[in-house]
């Protein structure tokens, strides 16, 4: 028995952090029920990358084990449809602007008095409260509101934002928490209750150090590039003869080892580099004399000689090298899926490990409406009711649009 089953969860979501959180609760073993428009579902079913097909790989990476409804929620029968499965659901997760639900009769205050015991979870830019809540965000404007963007980048260059939408994975990851909590909870008190997580709540509170320092020295922190010159040095990335690698120590022990690796035992007690705090205060010209010594010699060369040495480092991988790498392949982190809408692919596995009932990929992401009927039924309607709301497109099915091709 996985850790979640026996959780039933409603998932009004859309694009990326509301259906990362889902995709997570599911691979626990939650039974996540996509519930997705009736022309088009997600959003994101209009994303690339594609396959062949013309499907979109990005729906397909963060949907697995769901399943889909799709409904019409501006009509009265579509309403009705949910509030059955309102009373059958432990979770309600959407991801909409602040007010939507409400306004479609389906907030909270509805989903609670159907079902006292309800968790209600609201993910949006800028939560539930607040003189920006019915503003809308994306990941970009969330990263440069809070800070996170300024301290990214080299000091001579403008802010970046992350590579990766890390405020859409991390908000995701954030609800997930809050969801596992509430039913935590709700199993000790059988108390339901609202949770509200914002994504500049949960970027801001990523800045790390950046509000630390400024609070304690009025000092303002900028960006670094890849080197953390005010805590830690060595910490950086450095250009080899043939390419890049990433290097650093997090103690004192680790610096004779260090200056053995790199050829350079003198180091070791040199006035200048002999502690952290000198090499920190030294940071440019420590830095300037380690690209002079990476660059004599290649990756494989430092490589083993901070292997040798046990000094943590890498080189830069592409994303593709990433799926040959051992480490991840022995941990179970790259994963083969053949999958109902783009067909074979990779996709990254599950992160946390468990000695018993692990998190698991049931089944890929589902064909729009590919469990509508089951649904509606496990609910009272019956055949003819549903065949009926198909025909008035109230809600769709994935058995229909296959008849109709």
């Amino acid at each position: 028995m996985k850790p979640l089953e026996g959780i039933t969860v409603l998932d009004f979501t859309q694009a990326f952090s509301g259906p990362y959180c889902a995709m997570n609760l599911g691979d626990y073993g939650a039974r996540v029920i996509k519930v997705e428009r009736v022309e088009d579902g997600d959003q994101s079913r209009e994303w690339g990358p594609y396959a062949d097909n013309g499907n979109s790989g990005y729906f397909a990476l963060y949907n697995r084990n769901k399943e889909s409804i799709a409904i019409d929620l501006s009509h009265s029968e579509g309403k009705a449809i949910i509030r059955k499965l309102y009373a059958e659901s432990d979770v309600v997760l959407e991801n909409f602007k602040y007010g939507t639900m409400d306004k479609l009769g389906l907030g909270y205050e509805t989903a609670k008095e159907i079902n006292p015991e309800i968790i209600f979870a609201s993910i949006t830019g800028f939560g539930q409260t607040g003189p920006l809540k019915k503003n809308t965000a994306y990941d970009n404007v969330i990263e440069c509101m809070c800070g996170y963007m300024e301290i990214t980048g080299y000091p001579d260059g403008p802010p970046l934002r992350s590579g990766a939408s890390v405020g859409d994975s991390y908000t995701g990851i954030t609800m997930f928490l809050a969801i596992v909590l509430a039913c935590y909870d709700k199993k000790l008190t059988g108390r339901g209750r609202r949770l509200d997580v914002a994504m500049l709540d949960t970027m801001f509170a990523a800045v790390e150090e950046a509000i630390l320092a400024y609070s304690l020295t009025d000092s303002p922190v900028s960006r670094s590039g890849n080197a953390k010159p005010r805590e830690i040095v060595p910490y950086d990335t450095y250009e080899c003869a043939d390419g890049i690698i990433a290097v650093g120590i997090n103690d004192e022990d680790m610096w004779p080892d260090f200056c053995k690796a790199i050829g350079m035992p003198e180091l070791t007690d040199d006035p200048l580099y002999a502690d952290n705090d000198m090499r920190c205060r030294n940071f440019e010209s420590f830095t300037a004399m380690m690209k002079n010594v990476m660059k004599k010699e290649s990756k494989e060369y430092f490589m083993e000689r901070f292997s040798s040495y046990n000094i943590p480092a890498s080189p830069l991988l592409l994303p593709l090298e990433t799926l040959a790498n051992q480490q991840f392949i022995h941990r179970n982190m790259v994963l083969d899926i053949e999958d109902s809408n783009v067909g074979k692919y990779k996709a990254f596995g599950i992160p946390i490990k468990f000695s018993r009932t692990p998190g698991e990929v049931k089944k890929s992401s589902p064909l729009l409406g590919e469990n509508t009927i089951e649904i509606m039924k496990s609910v009272g309607y019956t055949d003819q009711m549903v065949a009926k709301l198909i025909e008035e497109e109230i809600v769709g099915a994935a058995e229909s649009r296959c008849m109709e091709k």
